[in-house]
């Protein structure tokens, strides 16, 4: 107390203000690290299930709260997957989707049709839950058909789904995540193909395209998408070998592809009669008694003998299964445009600034075998190139880059004015309040009464040294009561003053 004393009025006030600050944040550092972060149980529960789950929660002692009109129940984020396997234990909340879990219950007694439904249920469960995996869903409802099998085909009925889903706020699906959910619909039933699904949104629009219906639709969408594959890979080749030469923005390529997407299977077989082998020789031998009727029966009679030979031949053959390549380059089409050269005026012309000359025809020919080469050229294929030597309008890209410049410089300038304004609006804050409150503490040092220090000495004996006591000084905030009590006129004096200035 007596080093508080001693402070000026500004000192005290300031170790008062330090004090606080520190007490204050304190308190919110320990309100923080004992604050607990809410993550959500369950949704969109009715009011039978969130009772039953409140009351589980009660009787476990784990501390939750509502949200959504009650509808969603929120726990700690450290409890959330442990209360939720603790309630799939008790078997809450009862209205989730049921999933191959439900074939854990007794199925003693069970006829065929409950285990052909209970079959359908779970896998509608299961479907389910896998779709509302997708980020923009969030709920899903899938429904199967699934008819008995029949003696004959032509009795046989096909398998159906519908599928309707709940996007989130203003969010859609994409024609490739529609098609993949159609697919895994497809590919989880049996005997279910991709046109014979139906998907659709929260507002009954119709979402499958259809396009496993129509394969000629979807065969022409893949065609254009390969050949603009093909033809942007060829105008990329050829620009930038052409900017390398001529600089950025000084050439422009375009390329048209016709391609062939027929596919051709052909089996073809040929021989080579110049190669012949022996496949088999059969050879036979006969004995023949000839007699000449004509002559007398006293002439002898002559033994001969035959011998014929079968040979058979095997000729070389090559059998060729030959299936042609689909998407083929069968011609291009190629326009190529190239900016000229601009030189600076000579002196003493009309005209300023730079002067656009066509270059010569020798470039314009190697800049021609150029793109050829890039774009894989071909003559016999009837590939047809057009180039042109013009002038490019730069006008409008020269007013452009002025004005991006331009607005660059401003938003920079703006910028650096806008911290410079802070600086000194927080150098004028810091000296205004600074002399407010030296001009404060000046006030209250005029009306706080002087410090009085009481020492009371008793002498016993001459020789005996005398004995000060000295008695506690009054703090700043005794003399401020002390001085409100008495004059409180002075302190609103004060008060008015200060708000005045």
């Amino acid at each position: 107390m007596t080093y508080v004393g001693r402070m000026t009025a500004s000192q005290v006030m300031l170790l008062l203000g330090i004090t606080a600050g520190s007490i204050v944040g304190l308190v919110f550092v320990v309100g923080w690290l004992n604050s607990v972060t809410y993550s959500s149980l369950y949704a969109n529960l009715n009011e039978d299930e969130a009772g039953e789950i409140v009351t589980y929660l009660d009787a476990n002692k784990i501390p939750y709260k509502f949200s959504q009109g009650g509808k969603t129940i929120e726990v700690p984020s450290d409890n959330v997957y442990q209360t939720r396997i603790n309630l799939a234990s008790e078997g809450l909340p009862t209205s989730g989707h049921i999933g191959y879990s439900i074939f854990d219950e007794n199925q003693l007694g069970m006829t065929d049709f409950l285990q052909n439904l209970n079959f359908r249920r779970a896998l509608e469960g299961e479907l389910t839950r896998t779709i509302m995996q997708i980020d923009q869903v969030s709920a899903a409802r899938v429904h199967l058909v699934m008819p008995k099998e029949r003696l004959f085909k032509e009795d046989q009925q096909h398998a159906t789904a519908s599928v309707a889903l709940k996007l989130k706020g203003s969010s859609a699906l994409a024609e490739r995540q529609i098609n993949g959910i159609t697919h895994l619909v497809a590919s989880s039933v049996e005997g279910l193909s991709p046109d014979h699904i139906t998907i659709v949104d929260y507002h009954g629009n119709l979402l499958s395209s259809g396009q496993e219906s129509n394969p000629l639709a979807g065969l022409s969408s893949s065609q254009l998408e390969v050949r603009r594959n093909v033809e942007h890979y060829l105008q990329e080749k050829a620009e930038t070998m052409l900017a390398s030469v001529l600089g950025a923005g000084r050439s422009v390529v375009r390329v048209t592809a016709d391609l062939n997407f027929q596919q051709v299977e052909r089996t073809a077989e040929t021989y080579d009669p110049n190669s012949a082998s022996i496949r088999s020789e059969e050879l036979t031998k006969a004995n023949n008694v000839l007699s000449d009727k004509a002559t007398d029966s006293s002439e002898n009679s002559e033994e001969g003998s035959s011998e014929t030979t079968i040979t058979n031949y095997e000729l070389n053959k090559t059998v060729e299964h030959i299936i042609n390549a689909v998407g083929t380059i069968q011609r291009l089409s190629i326009a190529v445009m190239v900016d000229g050269i601009y030189t600076p005026a000579p002196e003493g012309a009309t005209e300023t600034g730079m002067v656009y000359q066509p270059r010569n025809k020798d470039e314009l020919e190697r800049l021609g075998e150029i793109v050829k080469n890039a774009v894989g050229f071909d003559d016999q294929r009837s590939d047809k190139i057009e180039f042109y030597n013009i002038a490019f309008d730069r006008q409008n890209l020269e007013t452009d880059q002025k004005a991006l410049d331009s607005m660059y410089w401003r938003e920079f300038l703006m910028e650096i004015g806008q911290k410079v304004g802070l600086v000194l609006l927080f150098v004028f804050a810091f000296f205004y309040l600074k002399k407010k409150a030296n001009k404060f503490f000046a006030q209250l040092s005029k009306l706080a009464p002087a410090v009085r220090t009481v020492r009371t000495a008793t002498t016993a004996e001459p020789e005996i040294q005398p004995i000060v006591v000295e008695q506690r000084e009054p703090t700043l905030a005794d003399q401020m009561q002390e001085t409100a009590r008495k004059e409180p006129e002075e302190i609103a004096k004060v008060i008015k003053t200060i708000m005045i200035d």
